[in-house]
């Protein structure tokens, strides 16, 4: 009986193997894919907070100019300028477009990969836009 049980016993080494060798590459992906896309979330948000922020600075760099004129007539240079110095400030890039009493600024950064970059994914793109308008009343 115990011949047996040792023959048993000893036909089974080895079987956990082929577990290892598929789920925890399977698993370490997994986690990989999890960290590199909260990762990629938070530049989405810091690329829209640095937009946000541009579109708002922008504007009030013409505020008082449409105040005092009681009108909309934005400077477009120093809109875009303010926009512009704001999104350099971040380190990030941009675009910025002033048309009538709307001023939207476009932002593109990128995130550095931590994990899916042993399957050959560096970075991941990451941009927001965002809009200000210039109200008088």
């Amino acid at each position: 009986m115990r011949r047996l049980l040792r023959k048993l016993r000893d036909d089974e080494r080895g079987s956990i193997t082929p577990f290892f060798v598929v789920f925890v590459p399977a698993l370490v992906l997994i986690v990989g894919l999890v960290v590199d896309g909260a990762g990629k979330i938070q530049a989405n948000e810091n690329a829209q907070a640095i937009a946000s922020g541009a579109s708002r600075a922008a504007a009030n760099a013409v505020a008082a100019q449409v105040v005092s004129n009681g009108g909309i007539s934005l400077d477009n240079n120093r809109a875009r300028t303010a926009a512009t110095d704001y999104i350099e400030a971040s380190g990030m890039t941009g675009t910025v477009n002033v048309v009538g009493d709307r001023i939207t600024v476009s932002v593109e950064t990128s995130y550095s990969t931590k994990f899916v970059s042993i399957i050959g994914i560096t970075t991941l793109p990451a941009g927001a836009t965002a809009t200000a308008e210039i109200i008088t009343q």
